[in-house]
């Protein structure tokens, strides 16, 4: 019996998790940005990602992927960032804003494309007005 009643329990407690799982997806929002790095910033560039990406990591907690892809030639580059909802998003906006990284970073690249996807708040679409006007929202679609 008490093996039986294990397992239900095991069994319904996945089955929350999952719905969670599939409600918290909705709500998630991810900027997929492209960038060029400019002339002669690439090392510098790389630099300011070893102390910006751990401090990100550090005050952020709702952060759920922040990750920079560079091509061969360290010139273009590809940042994904996910957030559980645009709260989150806003927040990461507002502290890059006051960051001691935001200039150097800023003044390291060309954004050549920057989507949020997702169902963004006006709020977070006001926040990045500076850089994108670019909203795509959730249509369908599932995570694994």
């Amino acid at each position: 019996m008490r093996v039986f009643l294990l397992a239900v329990m095991a069994l319904f407690a996945s089955q929350v998790a999952v719905a969670g799982h599939h409600e918290a997806s909705e709500n998630q929002i991810i900027f997929a940005i492209n960038a060029d790095i400019a002339d002669g910033k690439a090392d510098s560039f790389r630099s300011l990602l070893k102390e910006m990406v751990p401090a990100v990591k550090a005050s952020e907690p709702n952060t759920i992927r922040y990750q920079y892809f560079v091509n061969s030639d360290d010139t273009k580059l590809t940042l994904i960032e996910v957030y559980p909802d645009s709260e989150a998003a806003v927040f990461h906006m507002t502290a890059f804003g006051v960051s001691p990284f935001a200039e150097e970073f800023l003044a390291s690249i060309t954004i050549t494309s920057f989507v949020v996807a997702g169902n963004a708040s006006p709020a977070l679409m006001k926040a990045v007005e500076p850089f994108t006007t670019d909203n795509r929202p959730f249509v369908q679609g599932f995570i694994r």
